[in-house]
């Protein structure tokens, strides 16, 4: 496939690479490599772009220390790019944004394929994948090229926080492609990404969350109402999936007029991202993994108390076959 790609971007002069709204290791690290592969070969000039906030403090580390440069989507003309690609995310996922009459060219993700992505020029799909950096990182083996020391450590991050992070899960070629890049990242990079400063709303959030914590069964359902940003909601999720005898763990919250949730699963056994396909059915956008899933639903036709109340039902239901079941204080 990359092959294929190389070919034909030959005669495109303007690239733009876009990624997931808030976006997480895997896109920033697939989005990076891709630009800089491009360029590499062919002297394409790539731009990156990104629609919402870079929430987590690893997130922007990332960025910084690997000299990542990223844009705001809203602010850039597409009409200006003769070719859009799209890297962990698809047309009509609900988390990307794409100005009016504007299709993209090429899509690479490992999310289940969807119907819209089969009109697209070209598209890699591999769902078998534990995460879109692994697809970018098997381009670079397959040419037999060596990712510099800021790609390296880039890919590597995005593949680890996929695959080996809280309710995820991983395939042989993930673990594969780490260690075909392992000998050319920084580890002291690597470390300061995974170990940043924490800013003081990330504590205010995780007292707010263990406050309107429930625990029902063996699931702990948190509604954080409103966040200062999504990522927030995630790493709420990871956080309780920690606690020993929780099997699931569902966040909801809300920033203006969308609401996000995430949900995570210790078990292999469920497949979550159907599970939250169901959630929002009608009402949203959703979608993920075995263990790990997420979606956004906009605050149109209910208000955010009325979502919670009808996403809530929908879950319990799904899980435990009803939702009256008795909870309580975490």
């Amino acid at each position: 496939m990359i092959n294929k790609i190389l070919e034909y971007i030959k005669p495109k002069r303007k690239i733009l690479i876009l990624m997931h709204n808030n976006p997480d290791p895997d896109t920033i690290a697939s989005a990076f490599a891709l630009k800089t592969l491009f360029s590499a070969l062919q002297k394409k000039r790539c731009t990156l772009a990104y629609h919402g906030l870079i929430g987590r403090a690893e997130n922007r580390e990332l960025v910084k220390l690997c000299k990542i440069d990223m844009h705001l989507s809203a602010k850039l003309n597409f009409a200006r790019y003769d070719c859009l690609v799209l890297v962990d995310t698809q047309p009509t996922a609900g988390n990307v944004f794409i100005q009016k009459k504007i299709s993209p060219d090429i899509v690479i993700d490992h999310h289940n394929l969807r119907s819209h992505t089969k009109k697209v020029e070209l598209h890699d799909i591999r769902k078998n994948y534990g995460s879109t950096s692994t697809i970018i990182t098997e381009y670079y083996k397959q040419l037999n090229i060596t990712p510099d020391t800021n790609t390296a450590t880039a890919l590597f991050y995005g593949i680890k926080t996929d695959t080996l992070g809280s309710g995820r899960s991983n395939s042989k070629v993930d673990t594969e492609m780490m260690g075909y890049i392992l000998p050319g990242i920084s580890l002291n990079k690597l470390a300061k990404i995974e170990n940043p400063e924490l800013p003081k709303y990330y504590f205010k959030n995780m007292k707010k969350a263990t406050e309107n914590a429930v625990v029902i069964n063996d699931l702990i359902f948190c509604n954080l109402s409103d966040v200062r940003n999504a990522d927030l909601i995630a790493e709420t999720s990871d956080f309780f999936l920690r606690m020993r005898d929780i099997k699931w763990t569902f966040v909801i919250g809300k920033i203006n007029n969308i609401c996000y949730f995430s949900l995570r699963c210790k078990s292999t056994k469920r497949k979550v991202g159907h599970i939250a396909l169901g959630l929002v059915r009608g009402i949203g956008t959703g979608g993920g993994h075995m263990k790990s899933a997420g979606g956004q639903i906009p605050l149109k036709e209910y208000n955010y108390d009325e979502i919670v109340t009808k996403v809530k039902e929908r879950l319990l239901t799904k899980i435990f076959g009803s939702s009256d079941i008795d909870q309580k204080r975490l």
